[in-house]
């Protein structure tokens, strides 16, 4: 899937994760299966340069001081590079144009889609992307995926970038890099669910056939718990009901309006997975198989991950 792609790639592939405090950049050659880390670097970004911490504040006002004290911390950034939108700045729908070539619907999405987003046209800027969508009685048919965020923020990316050297290949809402980082060269199912476990958002991801169909970010994530604190078991018992809770509810409206979507795997991965919230899950929605995954072990890679957070710019470096 390609959303805001500017360039074709070369053969070093690099991915640039941009969080609240701090950064991950990765870099990888090869091809699917053998694939192999030549740059991980990760850091942190003080809250004198974000502005309070949120590095897109603004609509990315002030990404070039940010994207500057990454480069310092990098040394230098001579391959294209992919960057990911935070979830809350990158919005996917799913739209329905039977019978028009890809061409054609990008044309026909500019008159429908303030239908679809809560800004105008002219402040949007979009991405299309074809899928194919179950439908019931295992019927498919062809439906585009459509990506959109706020053309300001865009371009100060963009600007940020190109002020600092450093070549943009793609622009990528998080999601979509997720959806990638987890998802087997061969995938093991027809349906599969994805849920990442972040730090302070989560995402639930629907796949069929290897193909991202339905996103949903939730604003719950697994920081701020003290693993020496006494009180630690209570805190983690509640984080797990109130993310099983979102879980549920959010499967319940997806599962609601997508009568097609039959999900006979379940997969959780990112931060703030582990066996216990696996189990957890499994136990309290009745789900038969869910299982533990992890980006960097699907995929082989071998680096020092020990920072944590690295599915983003995975997904990313994968493109």
């Amino acid at each position: 899937m390609s959303l805001f792609g500017f360039k074709k790639h070369k053969k070093k592939r690099a991915g640039l994760f941009i969080d609240r405090g701090y950064f991950r950049y990765l870099t990888v050659v090869g091809l699917p299966g053998s694939y192999v880390v030549t740059d991980a670097v990760s850091g942190e970004l003080s809250e004198e340069v974000t502005q309070g911490g949120d590095p897109f504040t603004s609509n990315g006002m002030y990404l070039y001081q940010v994207m500057n004290e990454i480069l310092h911390n990098v040394g230098s950034i001579d391959v294209p590079v992919r960057l990911s939108l935070p979830t809350t700045d990158s919005l996917l729908r799913v739209v329905n144009f039977p019978n028009m070539s890809l061409y054609e619907a990008k044309l026909a999405f500019r008159y429908e889609f303030e239908n679809y987003f809560p800004f105008p046209i002219e402040e949007g800027i979009y991405d299309l992307a074809e899928i194919f969508y179950p439908l019931q009685n295992g019927a498919e048919e062809s439906r585009y995926l459509v990506g959109a965020a706020r053309k300001t923020l865009i371009e100060n990316i963009t600007k940020a970038a190109k002020a600092n050297g450093i070549e943009i290949t793609a622009i990528e809402p998080a999601q979509i890099a997720l959806e990638r980082a987890v998802t087997p060269i061969t995938p093991v199912s027809d349906a599969s669910v994805f849920i990442y476990a972040g730090k302070t958002r989560s995402v639930l991801i629907f796949s069929w056939k290897g193909n991202g169909i339905f996103y949903r970010t939730m604003s719950i994530g697994f920081t701020g718990i003290s693993f020496v604190d006494e009180s630690f078991n209570e805190q983690l018992n509640a984080e797990y009901n109130a993310f099983a809770r979102e879980i549920h509810s959010s499967l319940q409206f997806a599962l609601s309006q997508m009568r097609g979507f039959k999900p006979d795997m379940f997969f959780i991965f990112g931060p703030g997975a582990t066996q216990d919230l696996c189990d957890f899950l499994k136990e309290s929605l009745s789900i038969p198989e869910i299982m533990l995954s992890d980006p960097i072990s699907l995929h082989g890679l071998a680096f020092d991950s020990s920072a944590g957070s690295w599915d983003i710019p995975i997904g990313l470096a994968l493109r």
